[in-house]
């Protein structure tokens, strides 16, 4: 099921919360509607609505700082390769079968993920990472050098393929893990629901406190959009920038 369509069944939950307390306030007896009582759940609702804005903020927050890490690992992991070219480079033409797979592979990635609409789960576990990272290893380990200079490209290049490796592994390892629980914002949903509730129940039915009720929902229902996509940097509507990665495609091989 899509963010969006969960994000969707998730607003109507909350415009039927709202109606249900709207309509259930017709209904209500006369002990039920003294000011004491109105006190109490008023209460109750600023409790619950301190809650699911603290609650909502810090999974807003959580969410942004997961995305800005994937970013930051993107462009670690961009000049780490770079690096890596060019201590290829500097090794020789030896390596040139090598530069040319380390760079047909980057522009692989970038297409899956920025130039095309759907991307394969596939791309982005640890499998992938791993079986180029041991073939890289394999190729360097023919590798002789015969120079001083040679040896010290040669180093400079399994430095930086290790840590290519690890840059890779650790986006990958990272993707795996949803920033956000399901249980937390199975939690929020429930608060939400329960506070236009309670919101509905002792409000006069109006287009007025109707559209109020609308605009409440599909403002709660939209943060939670964005807490879903933002743990989605690769696959999602906001997907990280691409900036670093083109730089990389431009310069390698070069």
């Amino acid at each position: 099921m899509s963010i969006l369509l969960i994000c969707l069944l998730i607003f109507v939950l909350f415009m039927v919360a709202g109606y249900a307390g709207l309509a259930l306030q017709q209904h209500l007896t006369s002990e039920h509607k003294t000011g004491e009582t109105k006190g109490v759940v008023g209460q109750v609702s600023g409790l619950v609505s301190l809650l699911l804005a603290l609650v909502l903020g810090t999974l807003i927050g959580v969410s942004w700082a997961y995305f800005s890490g994937q970013r930051t690992n993107l462009e670690n992991f961009s000049a780490q390769v770079l690096r890596l070219d060019q201590a290829l480079a500097q090794y020789g033409p030896e390596t040139k079968p090598l530069r040319d797979k380390l760079k047909e592979g980057i522009e692989k990635a970038y297409e899956a993920i920025w130039g095309s609409g759907t991307v394969d789960p596939a791309l982005l576990t640890v499998g992938a990472p791993l079986a180029n990272a041991q073939a890289v290893s394999d190729f360097l380990a023919t590798l002789k050098p015969a120079t001083d200079a040679q040896k010290a490209a040669l180093a400079t290049a399994n430095q930086y393929a290790s840590m290519v490796e690890q840059s890779r592994l650790l986006m990958s390892l990272q993707i795996a893990s949803a920033p956000v629980s399901w249980i937390l914002i199975a939690i929020l949903v429930f608060w939400t629901a329960a506070l236009f509730f309670g919101i509905g129940l002792y409000a006069e039915s109006n287009a007025l406190v109707i559209a109020a009720i609308t605009f409440g929902a599909l403002s709660i229902a939209f943060a939670i959009f964005l807490i879903l996509e933002l743990g989605m940097p690769y696959t999602g509507l906001f997907r990280v920038s691409p900036a670093a990665l083109e730089q990389t495609i431009e310069y390698i091989d070069k």
